[in-house]
């Protein structure tokens, strides 16, 4: 068996965290809530936290209506109309309805209308988890991590397993504490399947707590099911560098540029990194 080598220029905790963020940048499914992979584009990766006083405005022509344009439910207007029209609905039906207006209010610039909205909306319906979850996004988008804090916190008490709590909580605590967020996630977690991006936060946090043999089987897995993705390519040689495969994370690095990163960081890291490996043919 390989012996762990860490090399911190190869593990730092900063590249780790821009790695896994930047992943999640690409990879993170809107179906649920369009402009949430908006917000955490936002991020800072090198401590995961946003000290912006706004966030950026997501493209109207990115976003996926959740709900008919034509309801009535759907109709812009104050927050308290669509709280009224949300009411006749059922409890799943409300819950997207608010998420949507809200998301309509950020597409306005209506940062502050649209946190007033959720916050009003989960305190009468703390079981509404899409806006709790969008509520935490925008909050953490505006650096105001201690109020996402007690939000996630509040909503993992209501839904221990809910899985857009569980990857918001984990990346907001990963930097001070990648043990904590691990351990979250290692709790009931869904397939791989259904979930890449939960799987690509999880090898992130077995890197960053110096589990790379589980990483590189992990990045293996993500790999089968999105194989010309550059940034996984990466996350890959880094766990293999680590580990001492020199071969194997000189080829890793090579297919990750051949794939592209689209980030001038990461592109600027792996070309180092790959010069330095063929120095050590």
């Amino acid at each position: 068996m390989l012996s762990l080598r860490l090399n911190p220029r190869c593990v730092s905790p900063a590249l780790l965290l821009w790695l896994g963020l930047s992943i999640a940048s690409v990879s993170a499914q809107a179906a649920e809530a369009p402009s949430r992979s908006e917000f955490l584009n936002s991020f800072e990766a090198a401590d995961a936290v946003v000290t912006s006083e706004q966030t950026q405005r997501p493209s109207t022509e990115r976003s996926v209506r959740l709900i008919d344009p034509q309801s009535t439910a759907m109709s812009e207007g104050p927050a308290d109309n669509a709280l009224r029209s949300a009411r006749a609905m059922t409890p799943e039906a409300q819950d997207l309805t608010v998420v949507q207006q809200a998301l309509e209010q950020i597409d306005q610039g209506q940062i502050l209308e649209a946190i007033a909205l959720l916050t009003e909306f989960i305190e009468s319906q703390p079981q509404a988890h899409q806006s709790r979850e969008t509520l935490a996004t925008i909050l953490l988008a505006r650096g105001e991590t201690g109020q996402a804090q007690r939000v996630l916190t509040r909503g993992l008490e209501l839904a221990p397993n809910f899985v857009g709590y569980k990857k918001l909580f984990a990346r907001l605590v990963m930097a001070a504490d990648p043990a904590r967020a691990l351990a979250l996630l290692a709790e009931l977690p869904p397939t791989l399947e259904q979930d890449p991006e939960y799987y690509q936060l999880y090898a992130l946090l077995l890197q960053q707590t110096g589990r790379m043999e589980d990483a590189s089987a992990m990045y293996q897995r993500l790999l089968q099911i999105d194989p010309t993705n550059g940034r996984l390519w990466l996350s890959y040689a880094v766990a293999l560098d680590a580990m001492g495969s020199v071969d194997d994370a000189r080829s890793a690095h090579q297919t990750a540029n051949r794939y592209g990163l689209g980030d001038p960081t990461l592109n600027q890291y792996n070309v180092q990194r790959l010069k330095s490996l063929r120095g050590n043919r």
